[in-house]
């Protein structure tokens, strides 16, 4: 059994969320606490949002009909970005749990106008008051809420207290339910040297009872380093999550053989559909090419296995044509040679 999983059958579900990553876990104390907000924020949002895919996916594994509301601020329709559904069934699978009724169990707000970004706050908070099977709420880029239309200008200062007053009552409703919120944000710009601080203002981090900043480490191993900002019952400190991997979060340490294995296991209703007897037998010749390609699968660094074996087939699809194209080019010299020679004899 990998740590990821072990991990989460360690910690009091009762209580605790693990965060999909041990270091991170013992950073905080023992996970996500429920009924305490945690703001997560970094330079490489990329980062900071597979972080808060991994908790999602650990959140619905520790509570088997919990639920999960997650709300996306700023403009969607410019960023293209609700929620990362590949990523997080990535993280699903790797728990052995299925995606379909994870994902049934995630609810999904999102806002791209300042009318309904009000709307969307009082919708969130009835979800969360109304149903007590949520137990983890996520805000996505959260000081973007009101003031995604312009930067440090005066119209831009005139939309803080409405963020203040919106993430106010969203953890409010959050403690008096016993509700983890994790909210994530950028950074603000600050000079070299010094610790980079999160987006909206100082209210945002004085609402927040931990505050976690995610930091890429330079070196000859890049490595990526969440430093303890703040929190309530322990003292700032830092810790590495892992080399390798997208980003510096490490791999699933699912085993590739296996993740194959799975994949053509659920592609066999697909094969047996196959209504030409022909293409039955080019889909098994394609996964007997993939069979003996795992270890090119494996060092492809694809997030999902089945984009690996779509490479691979492809691969062997060219090797294929590739070779028929030397045949018909010798077909086609020998051709010319008799004709010449039909030619001479006539």
């Amino acid at each position: 059994m990998d740590g990821f999983t072990n991990a989460l059958q360690l910690l009091n579900a009762k209580t605790h969320l693990h965060t999909g990553y041990l270091e991170l876990d013992r950073l905080l104390g023992n996970g996500v606490e429920l009924g305490v907000f945690y703001l997560f924020y970094g330079e490489d949002v990329v980062v900071v949002d597979l972080v808060l895919h991994r908790l999602m996916a650990t959140a619905l594994g520790c509570f088997g009909e919990g639920r999960i509301v997650y709300l996306n601020c700023g403009n969607y329709r410019e960023e293209k970005t609700i929620l990362d559904i590949p990523n997080l069934i990535r993280y699903i699978k790797a728990l052995r749990l299925d995606p379909a009724s994870c994902l049934e169990r995630v609810t999904v707000f999102c806002a791209f106008s300042e009318e309904q970004q009000e709307q969307v706050v009082l919708e969130v908070s009835e979800a969360v008051e109304h149903d007590s099977s949520v137990k983890l709420l996520v805000v996505h880029d959260a000081a973007k809420l009101f003031t995604t239309q312009g930067r440090k200008n005066e119209a831009w200062y005139l939309r803080i207290p409405h963020l203040q007053k919106a993430m106010s009552r969203l953890w409010q409703t959050c403690a008096s339910k016993g509700v983890a919120m994790v909210a994530s944000c950028r950074v603000n710009p600050v000079q070299n040297g010094m610790m980079s601080r999160p987006e909206g203002g100082r209210y945002l981090s004085h609402l927040a009872n931990a505050i976690v900043y995610f930091e890429n480490a330079r070196g000859l191993v890049p490595t990526l380093q969440a430093h303890l900002i703040k929190h309530s019952a322990k003292p700032p400190a830092r810790t590495s999550l892992g080399v390798g991997g997208e980003k510096g979060l490490g791999r699933i340490t699912v085993p590739f053989k296996m993740r194959i294995e799975q994949e053509l296991e659920e592609l066999d209703e697909f094969r047996d559909a196959l209504k030409d007897v022909e293409r039955r037998r080019a889909y098994d010749r394609l996964v007997e090419a993939c069979l003996g390609e795992q270890g090119a699968m494996a060092n492809a660094n694809i997030p999902a296995a089945l984009d690996a074996l779509l490479l691979t087939a492809a691969v062997d699809n060219r090797n294929r044509i590739d070779g028929l194209s030397r045949q018909l080019a010798i077909l086609e010299e020998s051709i010319c040679r008799l004709q010449s020679a039909i030619q001479r004899d006539s």
